[in-house]
């Protein structure tokens, strides 16, 4: 049975009450006070969902005076005011102060159950954009993509775009190196401003003989074990995104099956011969060459097609060193939030920090904070703190700086010498030099030519 909204009614005339209560019998469980100390005790011990407030009590203006104390113990109590005679001044500052709505003493049965409803509703709406707002917010502030080098600040602008439309999107790039933050950084909101869904699945966990069921649900009964109707993963993301991470690792017998509903945007629930459409939008993640995994017969061409309309690269730690302190930062504040600790690095652990390499990415910058927080008992973290494996490669990579700067100059002037010669033809120069796209789009702005 469902639980019965609670009214309180604060009043001095116990008539009043009994004549409140007796209207909202059949719909709300109404509890009394005779005053707003007794209000006040309530409110504080029991889950009042609106509150009938008389303005005049043992002082003229209890019930006015009443409200912002009230409204401290529970911001989002609805309050109807209540008053023997028509004082507008009275109820105009009721409402400034607060309250909801107000009803004369005189009133009509259905007039008070319907204001009762309204506040109730209104209070309602209220909560859930509240709601909506903050998961809006949390969602920002979770895929945020940190920091401000070149390489960052041209895919922010790329999202931007990529935002507004609904294509399908495969994100490269190294384990580790957020990508499926950017992933979750391309997901709307409804027109009502609630997030669309974003549906995520390691491709590697989808196995032949559940494939799909887990993509495209199944009616009750369809198998042994199905004992309730379930919803695909293609139709719990309706209106917003399934994204598939580490697509290279899908068995090619389920790109089959994935190729067909990408296609035509609808499915047929396993023991159904029902057929659904779907609006969704496909985003993958690699850290393999798709293209080279075609050409070995791993990965379906006309799969890869549908899901490369619009192609993201997730650049290494690496190659944007510069956004490490700001990495630092972020992690320090979301891993120290709970401990209320303020730690941070001195001058010289971030210039080491930022001549380690990084393998394993922004993962592995995480990781180290993690560890680094739970290990060190002071506010400080400097060098002698890094695990020996960082700080000892920072340090030979210091030294052979001469080294790397040599390499560096001679992949600048390899790749000036080709795009001249190709008239700044990236295909072709992707090709000739049998490098990713993406990948070298981020090398051509790297060295400023392109």
């Amino acid at each position: 049975m469902t639980e019965r909204p609670q009214i309180l009614i604060c009043d001095d005339d116990k008539m009043f009450h009994l004549a409140i209560k007796y209207v909202l019998k059949e719909k709300y469980d109404c509890k009394s006070a005779y005053n707003t100390d007794e209000a006040l005790k309530i409110v504080k011990n029991q889950s009042i969902a609106a509150l009938l407030l008389d303005i005049e009590m043992r002082t003229p203006e209890e019930g006015i005076q009443f409200i912002p104390i009230i409204k401290e113990v529970d911001p989002d109590l609805a309050i109807v005011m209540v008053s023997g005679k028509t004082d507008f001044q009275s109820v105009k500052k009721s409402m400034q102060l607060g309250a909801s709505d107000y009803i004369p003493k005189a009133f009509q049965a259905d007039d008070l159950a319907h204001t009762i409803a309204l506040v109730l509703e209104r209070q309602k709406l209220v909560q859930i954009k509240e709601q909506q707002n903050f998961e809006v917010n949390t969602q920002q502030k979770a895929n945020q993509l940190i920091g401000r080098s070149s390489q960052i600040n041209a895919l922010k602008k790329s999202i931007e775009k990529i935002k507004m439309s609904s294509a399908n999107v495969i994100i490269t790039g190294e384990t580790g190196t957020g990508k499926e933050v950017i992933a979750r950084s391309l997901r709307g909101n409804h027109s009502d401003g609630t997030l669309a869904p974003f549906v995520a699945i390691d491709s590697a966990t989808i196995q032949s003989s559940t494939a799909e069921s887990m993509l495209f649900g199944h009616e009750k009964g369809a198998f042994t074990g199905a004992e309730k109707q379930t919803k695909g993963i293609f139709e719990e993301a309706q209106g917003g995104i399934v994204y598939f991470d580490e697509i290279g690792n899908m068995p090619l017998e389920i790109q089959a099956k994935l190729l067909r509903v990408i296609q035509e945007k609808q499915i047929s629930r396993l023991g159904s011969s029902k057929i659904t459409n779907l609006d969704f939008r496909v985003i993958c993640a690699t850290n393999k060459n798709l293209d080279e995994m075609v050409k070995q017969g791993l990965f379906k061409d006309d799969l890869l097609q549908r899901l490369n309309v619009i192609s993201i690269h997730a650049s290494p730690l690496r190659e944007r060193k510069e956004d490490i302190p700001e990495l630092l930062g972020h992690f320090l504040h979301q891993y120290a939030k709970s401990t209320q600790r303020k730690l941070k690095f001195t001058a010289e652990c971030i210039e080491t920090l930022q001549n380690y390499n990084w393998p394993g990415n922004i993962r592995e910058l995480g990781n180290l904070v993690a560890f680094l927080l739970t290990m060190i008992e002071g506010d400080e973290i400097d060098i002698s703190d890094l695990p020996p494996k960082i700080r000892d490669r920072a340090c030979n990579k210091k030294e052979e700086t001469g080294f790397y700067k040599k390499v560096s100059q001679f992949e600048k002037e390899l790749l000036t010498q080709e795009y001249q010669k190709l008239d700044g033809n990236v295909s072709k120069l992707a090709l000739s030099l049998g490098m990713d796209r993406s990948h070298l789009y981020t090398k051509l702005r790297e060295y400023k030519l392109h």
